[in-house]
């Protein structure tokens, strides 16, 4: 069993490299060239994997219970939680962006 501040470490990791995945997926909304898709993509994944040592933490917790939460591992949740909540938001604001790259497309045509 890894050790809880290897643990925390690791969620801290991934959890870091997906708000970092989402940050430029929502740069990259704002060009119609870059496709934010993937970037989403590798940001969900890094999610995952966050998700599957909080849940292996959590695991251990339910067959021993015993407890040495410290405040490392407290920020390696509030990280990974922090993430899933750009996760979401960064998804409902590509669609915005989306939108608006088109009808500044029509806009153009139009003009045309």
């Amino acid at each position: 069993m890894k050790g809880l501040e290897e643990s925390s470490f690791e969620i801290i990791s991934h959890s870091g490299q997906a708000k970092t995945e989402i940050m430029t997926a929502i740069a990259n909304s704002r060009d119609t060239v870059k496709d934010p898709q993937p970037l989403l993509k590798d940001a969900k994944e890094e999610l995952k994997k966050a998700q599957n040592v909080h849940l292996k933490v959590i695991s251990d917790f339910a067959k021993t219970g015993k407890s040495n939460i410290d405040p490392l591992y407290m920020h390696a949740e509030d990280q990974m939680i922090t993430a899933e909540t750009f996760l979401d938001l960064a998804t409902e604001l590509i669609k915005t962006n989306s939108e608006i790259n088109k009808l500044k497309q029509e806009k153009r045509n139009n003009k045309d």
